[in-house]
């Protein structure tokens, strides 16, 4: 693999990762383009530990907040921290049994553009429906809000899916705030990249690929999936995040008549 795809592909890993367009759809697709067979699933893994880090690194003083609250001596700073852990948790679960129970069914479905091509519809439909939605402020996450939440987590696993993009959506048509939204989604989906990336760097012979490429790769990710988080960030505050289902729509329809 030249540097140059490598760049390319961390490239789109550390924009699509956060913007709610699907990185797992854009790489399929970028992939069969370039030509390149799945056989480094150990650089996927690499560029997804990028853009874990940039999560950690954008949202460190409310990950900072939660842990040493868990420790806290103040009574009622401990009791919302474990709430708010408890509520990552109840998240989490769909996505992990689901990756468990149907991984080989997932791992199938990175095989097909055309497939990943028409799940990019099924994205613009979650954006296009938090758009409609009207939410109002205040309004905290619950169990039963986080579980609906997991459950879009656990779409999301298919390629062509976006991650945050159903995440997000699915935490405002229950009637998240907006900014509480963002945070939830990011934070729930961080133990998922993480745990995904090292099963595919376990999985990996360590010599499938240049370390040098790896490094390109993880250093470019990060940058770059810095940026498109804050970037998604203001989107979401805002209200827009709406205008990413017409990219998913057209993109969608491209990909239809070309592949």
């Amino acid at each position: 693999m030249e540097y140059l795809a490598v760049s390319a592909l961390a490239l789109i890993q550390g924009l699509t990762e956060f913007l709610p367009v699907s990185s797992s759809g854009h790489l399929v697709i970028a992939q069969h383009l370039l030509g390149w067979n799945k056989a480094n699933i150990l650089l996927d893994a690499v560029l997804h530990l990028g853009t874990a880090l940039a999560i950690l690194v954008v949202f460190r003083k409310d990950i900072l907040e939660l842990v040493t609250g868990l420790f806290s001596n103040d009574r009622i700073r401990r009791s919302g921290s474990i709430r708010y852990a408890v509520l990552l948790a109840i998240g989490t679960v769909p996505a992990a049994l689901a990756g468990i129970l149907f991984r080989d069914f997932f791992e199938k479905a990175f095989s097909d553009p055309r497939s990943v091509a028409k799940l990019f519809f099924v994205s613009a439909a979650f954006l296009a429906a938090s758009a409609i939605r009207k939410t109002s402020a205040g309004k905290p996450i619950t169990a039963p809000k986080a579980g609906w939440i997991g459950l879009g987590q656990a779409l999301a696993i298919l390629p062509g899916v976006s991650r945050s993009g159903t995440t997000i959506s699915t935490a405002l048509l229950v009637g998240t705030d907006r900014r509480e939204a963002g945070r939830f989604a990011f934070l729930l989906g961080l133990p998922v990249i993480l745990g995904a990336a090292f099963l595919e760097i376990k999985d990996t012979p360590a010599s499938s690929i240049a370390p040098g490429l790896l490094a390109v790769g993880f250093v470019i990710s990060f940058a770059v999936g810095t940026f498109a988080l804050r970037l998604l960030m203001r989107f979401v505050e805002r209200g827009k995040i709406g205008y990413f289902a017409y990219y998913l729509a057209a993109l969608g329809l491209v990909c239809l008549l070309f592949l």
